[in-house]
């Protein structure tokens, strides 16, 4: 069935009305690899690629830094985050951010076009952490079939009498703080289920996986339990030598693709793991 590339780009590919009206303002359409306007007929098996519009002003400046690329396409980018770095600038963290960093990658590419995080992790938080390359795919995520799935592995205090579990306790934000939160009645519903996979000295090594996405949920729900985070500063007994930061670590991530729909699962192992077995002795 043809169809002008304006209604194939809002039917089939699933593009709002405001997306396509800037591509057909500052973008480009290519029939075949040749050109045609927003008005042209897409027939069955023709090939259609657009050519999003270059961004005029970019969000922080580009700077080079050790960036891990774990899956990079010309829609999406996954990298493997270090610990201590911060995802996005601002007055606190002017520079060393994942999204400078990102820029310079661009940069390197001839690619001009802004970071938008899919998924996002604290600064003291390392792993995956997924990235749309354009705000076509990155509107994608956010619709129901993007099938985002995140797991994490964290050290926490103490020896865990049960081996697998459910937290459920709602998170609100602590009334003496903007950034702490703390279980309350009143918070949002927050789920979280643990695994134990390994057990030291006085401490657990436990993977967790998210039903819910709230602030500091993982470290408010381990904490609640008489477990909080290895280093944790805000919800734990403070620095260690085991971690830096709080032991926890992004290391499973799964998602569909948003343009080829294919499933895909990638795997990171954390940097505190192998200096946890260490010192475990």
């Amino acid at each position: 069935m043809e169809k002008k590339v304006q209604d194939f780009l809002r039917d089939e590919a699933g593009m709002s009305r405001r997306m396509v009206k800037g591509l057909k303002k500052s973008g480009g359409f290519f029939r075949n690899g040749a050109v045609v306007s927003h008005y042209d007929t897409l027939s069955p098996g023709d090939v259609l690629t657009v050519e999003f519009p270059a961004v005029d002003t970019l969000p922080a400046e580009p700077e080079a830094a050790p960036l891990t690329v774990v899956y990079e396409d010309e829609d999406i980018l996954l990298i493997d985050k270090p610990v201590g770095m911060v995802t996005t600038p601002s007055c606190q963290h002017p520079h060393g951010t994942v999204v400078q960093a990102v820029l310079h990658h661009y940069a390197l590419q001839n690619w001009r076009q802004t970071v938008h995080p899919v998924t996002r992790l604290d600064r003291d938080t390392g792993g995956l952490l997924l990235i749309a390359k354009h705000p076509y795919s990155h509107s994608l995520f956010y619709k129901e079939e993007a099938g985002l799935r995140k797991g994490y592995i964290a050290l926490v205090e103490g020896t865990m009498e049960r081996k697998h579990g459910r937290i459920t306790s709602p998170i609100a934000r602590a009334q003496d703080s903007i950034i702490k939160r703390e279980i309350s009645a009143e918070g949002k519903s927050a789920v979280t289920r643990y695994e134990v996979l390994e057990e030291m000295e006085g401490k657990t090594l436990v993977s967790l996986g998210l039903e819910t996405g709230r602030t500091h949920q993982i470290r408010v729900h381990m904490a609640s339990i008489g477990h909080p985070l290895t280093g944790d500063t805000l919800y734990g007994t403070g620095p260690s030598a085991w971690s830096e930061g709080q032991a926890l670590h992004a290391s499973f991530l799964q998602f569909t693709h948003p343009w080829t729909k294919e499933k895909m699962s990638f795997r990171s192992v954390p940097s505190f793991y192998p200096k946890a077995r260490k010192l475990s002795g």
